[in-house]
């Protein structure tokens, strides 16, 4: 668990978070790159402008961060893909991830939670995830919250020559 004294702060990111975004993204890419989806050298090749447009993507859209000494441990996000009423019911969770040095404090349950009341706030009836596989800490999480798993894409990712399977999970938010 946190120190006594350690200061945890929850809040939405926006552009002025995406170096610590962006610092926060090649760690865990470089601790283990399949959770990701991409190489190290990929995520490299990212801008920080391209992080700061991410961050900035216009409401109800939102990226969760949690800080823990100031220091970003992880986020997580909910994105509306589509301007039109027919798809406006259903949003996608993206970029959940945590520190290395910052997991087992129930952080990624924390800000997962709090992208699903955001989404919940915002009208949306389900939230959807694309999971690269092997990731067995993240599918319990998600089933613990609720989410089923409705298919796997089979080797949706290939890094470094070897391919990876993708679970897609569902929540119906009631």
């Amino acid at each position: 668990m946190d120190a006594p004294n350690a200061l945890i702060e929850l809040r939405q990111l926006s552009a002025a978070n995406a170096e610590v975004f962006s610092s926060l993204r090649r760690e865990l890419t470089a601790d283990n790159p399949i959770p990701m989806g991409l190489t190290l050298e990929e995520e490299l090749s990212r801008s920080l402008d391209g992080f700061r447009e991410q961050l900035a993507y216009p409401a109800p859209n939102a990226v969760f961060g949690v800080f823990c000494d100031g220091v970003l441990a992880g986020t997580a996000a909910v994105a509306w893909q589509s301007k039109f009423a027919s798809s406006r019911h259903k949003v996608l969770l993206w970029g959940t991830f945590v520190s290395p040095r910052f997991r087992r404090r129930g952080f990624a349950r924390r800000l997962v939670v709090r992208a699903i009341e955001h989404a919940r706030a915002q009208g949306a009836r389900r939230i959807n995830l694309m999971m690269y596989l092997p990731n067995d800490a993240a599918a319990q999480l998600c089933r613990s919250l609720g989410f089923s798993t409705y298919g796997v894409e089979p080797e949706a990712v290939c890094l470094d020559g070897a391919y990876f399977d993708a679970a897609l999970m569902s929540l119906r938010l009631d």
